[in-house]
């Protein structure tokens, strides 16, 4: 186990975190654990498979169940509102088909936090699935970590509406810090020098389709500049030696939606062979403090 006062973010990206997942197969195989981890989206989900120490997990889900269209296809839309297969995803594959280690997840001798977006109030609002008593309840955080908006609906949490968590905290650096971390290693799911640009489509397309929740119709046509602005950050504390960044070196050739297993098999072989190469480089830098 890492200091104390080292947290891993983990950025989400959809099918891009099949980068992740290479990633986190590296800190497993080395045993690199940390004591504090907080994701978004995808990020949260390949992370769990980490916590509960099941690293080949995220690499079948990732390269082998993506070919099932249960997981990711237009049908999906027509049978519960989602171009990703959420009943899939968070009940059938986590419960039966390929089944996750709650009990080593909950057992797990760290803090996890799992951002989400509030729709009511449009704020982030972070959850620790680790609390929860039923594995589904863990799911159903996950779940609403990963409801992108327009294509996935709204998952209630104790009676409250809540969407995807890079809406509103991307790259929750802001939050380990608030946590008391003094030392963060962030995995990005996109090229150094990556932008977030404005999209008027999406933002007009939020309007319509969350009238209910217009401020995280807001959030969304802000999503940008908090994404880039967060960059920033990230580059200063980086550049005082306070952030370690893993992020693909050579250039992505997929997108959130990727359904081909071969690209995925590759991305995720990035992740993972990127990571053995800068493993000095990290271990120099964790002992700078």
């Amino acid at each position: 186990m890492l200091n104390q006062k080292v947290g891993l973010i983990v950025e989400g990206g959809g099918m891009r975190g099949a980068y992740t997942g290479g990633v986190l197969e590296a800190f497993s195989d080395k045993n690199i654990h940390f004591p504090y981890i907080i994701a978004v989206s995808a990020g949260a989900n390949t992370a769990c498979s980490y916590i509960s120490r099941q690293p080949d997990r995220n690499n079948r889900i990732y390269t082998e169940w993506i070919t099932d269209k249960r997981f990711l296809h237009f049908t999906n839309i027509f049978r519960e509102g989602s171009y990703f297969g959420m009943d899939f995803l968070f009940d059938k594959l986590p419960l039966e088909l390929d089944p996750f280690d709650f009990e080593t997840f909950k057992s797990a001798s760290l803090t996890f936090k799992v951002g989400t977006t509030h729709c009511q109030t449009g704020e982030p609002v972070y959850f620790e699935p680790q609390n929860t008593i039923k594995e589904q309840d863990a799911n159903q955080i996950l779940r609403a970590s990963s409801s992108l908006p327009v294509i996935s609906k709204a998952v209630q949490i104790n009676g409250d509406d809540y969407l995807d968590g890079g809406i509103t905290d991307p790259i929750p650096l802001e939050q380990s810090i608030k946590d008391g971390n003094t030392h963060h290693v962030i995995i990005l799911t996109r090229n150094a020098g990556y932008q977030k640009t404005y999209s008027r489509t999406l933002y007009h397309l939020s309007r319509i389709h969350l009238k209910h929740y217009p401020k995280v119709a807001e959030k969304i046509k802000m999503r940008h500049e908090k994404y880039n602005q967060t960059l920033k950050d990230v580059e200063l504390l980086e550049q005082q030696g306070l952030v370690y960044v893993f992020r693909p070196k050579a250039p992505l050739a997929i997108d959130r939606f990727e359904k081909d297993s071969l690209k995925l098999k590759e991305l995720y072989k990035q992740g993972y062979d990127e990571t053995l190469q800068s493993l000095t480089c990290f271990e120099n830098w964790l002992n700078t403090f």
